[in-house]
């Protein structure tokens, strides 16, 4: 009997052994929720981090670029007859009347191609809404037609400040046939310059909650869904002193910049061709500062902090929830330095 005993577990015991199995099995479905939580909040805040990384680089790189102009014909930068960064569309979708109505969360930057065709002159005269033109060879345009190819996007200028975006619908040995992309009437000369351009356009899609980009032509894209805010705003030189249209010899600003608001850039004065007018004081732009805010695509992951979340969801406090991620910065392009021209 006593053998029996020394080789059993008592009750005491196994009541014990239970009780201290069901603290280890209650903590360890203690911690699933919190485990579940996070298996979804982590990934989901990476990619929201990613979304606003991949946002920050296209802006700040084509921000930086913008008013990039020709290297070898006419060099110069872009400033010097037309504005680089417009807080509006342009390009074929661009509604008549574009000019008057900017908005706080879309901008426009132009820039001449230094991968796409060849800068050269035109031979024949420009005219029409679908013109045939005759390049001018040289040493960095040759046969077949520059380098150019259909679809390319081309900016036409000449030294009477006039100047014109068109989309190459056909190449020939020496020779491109364009339309136009604006509802323009403006015609050029012979020797006018030709030059691969880039245009884009970013903008807040509200209903879709994304970022979207257009390039001028028919390509309107979304580049990054869930955008909670975005918001650009205009620095540059005081108008005092400032010439209000290129070709009035503008003088070096001096001093801090200034903000620019959108009312300034809707009330004139009009300055560029006929049917492609925009104020002068966007000639004034000498940077820009760029307010961008990703939002988590799950809902569920969004609390009720408006610090934390532009737009609220259903979750309570918590270290699981994850916030919006937002970031500032501002550009000051190089190429919108104000300069003297001729």
């Amino acid at each position: 009997m006593r053998a029996s005993l020394e080789n059993g577990l008592s009750l005491l015991e196994t009541v014990l052994a239970l009780a201290l199995t069901l603290l280890v099995l209650g903590g360890l479905f203690g911690l699933a929720p919190s485990a579940g939580s996070l298996n979804r909040s982590l990934p989901e805040a990476a990619n929201v981090q990613q979304r606003l990384r991949h946002a920050f680089d296209r802006l700040h790189t084509d921000l930086l670029a913008a008013g990039q102009g020709p290297a070898l014909v006419s060099p110069g930068p872009l400033a010097g007859f037309l504005p680089p960064v417009v807080p509006y569309r342009l390009g074929l979708r661009a509604d008549v009347g574009e000019h008057r109505r900017p908005r706080p969360g879309a901008v426009t930057t132009l820039t001449v191609s230094r991968t796409a065709g060849s800068e050269t002159t035109i031979l024949s005269p420009l005219t029409g809404p679908a013109p045939t033109v005759q390049l001018a060879p040289g040493p960095a345009c040759a046969a077949p037609a520059c380098g150019y190819r259909a679809r390319d996007l081309v900016l036409v200028f000449d030294e009477d400040r006039a100047w014109e975006l068109f989309r190459v619908t056909g190449a020939g040995a020496m020779t491109l046939t364009l339309e136009r992309a604006h509802p323009t009437t403006t015609a050029f000369s012979s020797g006018a310059v030709i030059a691969p351009v880039e245009l884009h356009h970013y903008y807040v899609d509200a209903e879709r909650s994304q970022l979207r980009h257009y390039d001028g032509w028919q390509g309107d894209f979304p580049l990054v869904d869930n955008l909670a805010d975005l918001q650009f705003r205009f620095f540059g030189d005081t108008a005092a002193g400032l010439a209000v249209c290129p070709g009035l010899a503008p003088v070096t600003g001096s001093g801090p910049l200034v903000e620019i608001g959108l009312v300034e850039l809707t009330d004139g004065p009009w300055c560029g061709p006929a049917g492609l007018p925009f104020d002068g004081d966007l000639l004034r732009i000498r940077a820009i500062a760029v307010d961008l805010r990703i939002q988590s695509a799950v809902e569920e992951l969004r609390g009720a902090d408006p610090r934390l979340f532009t737009r609220p969801g259903p979750a309570p406090g918590g270290s699981r929830l994850v916030p919006d991620h937002a970031v500032s910065f501002t550009v000051a392009p190089p190429n919108l330095v104000l300069r003297r021209f001729p």
